[in-house]
């Protein structure tokens, strides 16, 4: 019986370092007798720690805290000296329909930051799918190609811990995860757009067991975000900004249990104010020399130039075949015919696809000096639809202006 009894509790000094609460007594001295609550506790911790994982032991919330030794800062993470930290980020393991994920993959979300990859967004939550073989958790995310496989290790009924077999830059070392209450996943995939008169904020619910949602705002003249709305629907509409403020958002879920952690954090600003053309280059009603090559157009702000996807279109602003944007289209009209014609060589190669943040457009009005002739007319115009500000908001029309050539 004393041989057994060393034995065991060798064993459990052993896995001890696996059961952080578990409860023995401090000391054994010759003769003692053990209770039958602290046998049932080391045979209990013995059985969790070398059975086989399965699905049922992850479907829950969980409370994950993980680490990673890095050199570089990680957005999101504590810097705790040799390692980064984060703690109590929520994750949640959910059933598909399948009896085993290896049936059809179970899911999975996160709070943000996401404990189970290095993200360069500090406010960055994850979903995903994951399946589960003989002690490997096999996760991919929603969005991404590549597969990440931890060592899964059951601690007891209210722990597990993931641990790296082959660790690279971005995913941490280990993870420890404890069971929490049943709160709600939280919202992902958070949005804000200006509305001209609020900003509009949608979100996607991850949970089924949500009473609702909570809207936070922080203002860039506050030191921390203030609940401004309570939801049952997964939209709202701020229209409680000055014109010009800027605002940042978070959403959490709750139920009784209590509320999720934060959605990844968003921001727009109130604008209500349209760009404009201010001037351009040559002026409208101008001559210019049939020699004269260059074009700018100014705006009032600064803008993004958004072009068609249709790289065929051939409106006055528009995208050549070969994919490349251009500001304007000339309209060349020959005052010796009846009719105005259209010459393709009279364009202005001088915007990109997507180019933002400017309030000048400028480049050559055509491809070479001798394009132009004696008596043209050339009639440029902006298009309404591929002018919007910072912001987003759209200029209000088309503006059109022409020059001529002696």
């Amino acid at each position: 019986m004393n041989k057994l009894l060393v034995g065991m509790l060798l064993a459990f000094t052993c896995v001890s370092r696996y059961a952080d609460d578990l409860k023995v007594a401090d000391d054994f001295k010759s003769g003692d007798l053990v209770s039958a609550d602290t046998f049932n506790q080391i045979f209990n911790t013995l059985e969790s720690i070398n059975r086989s994982v399965i699905d049922t032991d992850l479907i829950g919330v969980w409370k994950c805290s993980a680490i990673h030794a890095s050199g570089s800062a990680w957005n999101g993470w504590e810097s705790k000296g040799l390692v980064y930290e984060i703690k109590d980020a929520q994750v949640n393991f959910t059933a598909s329909s399948a009896e085993t994920s290896l049936g059809e993959a179970y899911n999975f979300t996160t709070s943000s930051p996401t404990p189970f990859w290095r993200s360069s967004d500090p406010a960055s939550a994850d979903t995903g799918t994951y399946q589960l073989f003989k002690g490997l958790l096999v996760m991919k995310r929603n969005g991404g190609i590549n597969l990440v496989d931890w060592q899964v290790d059951i601690v007891s009924d209210s722990r597990f811990t993931l641990y790296k077999p082959t660790v690279n830059g971005n995913q941490p070392n280990y993870v420890v995860c404890d069971s929490a209450e049943a709160v709600p996943a939280s919202p992902t995939s958070p949005t804000a757009t200006n509305k001209k008169t609020g900003i509009d904020l949608a979100w996607t619910d991850a949970s089924s067991d949500e009473t609702g949602f909570k809207v936070y705002r922080k203002l860039s003249t506050e030191s921390e975000a203030k609940l401004i709305a309570t939801r049952t629907t997964v939209t709202y509409s701020d229209t409680d900004l000055a014109e010009g403020q800027t605002a940042y958002y978070h959403v959490t879920a709750y139920n009784d249990n209590g509320d999720s952690a934060k959605s990844k954090a968003v921001s727009a600003t109130r604008d209500s104010i349209a760009p404009t053309v201010a001037s351009t280059s040559p002026a409208n009603g101008v001559q210019v020399a049939i020699t004269d090559r260059t074009l700018s157009i100014n705006f009032s702000e600064k803008i993004n130039v958004i072009c068609p996807s249709d790289p065929t279109v051939t409106y006055a602003f528009s995208c050549v075949d070969s994919g490349s944007a251009v500001i304007a289209q000339g309209i060349y009209n020959d005052q010796r015919t009846t009719a105005p014609q259209y010459r393709a060589t009279l364009y202005s190669s001088i915007a990109s696809i997507g180019i933002s943040g400017t309030s000048t457009l400028s480049g050559d009005l055509v491809r070479n000096p001798g394009a132009l002739e004696d008596l043209d007319t050339i009639t440029v115009t902006v298009k309404k639809e591929w002018i919007r500000d910072m912001n987003g908001i759209q200029m209000d029309a088309d503006f059109v202006f022409t020059f001529t050539t002696p």
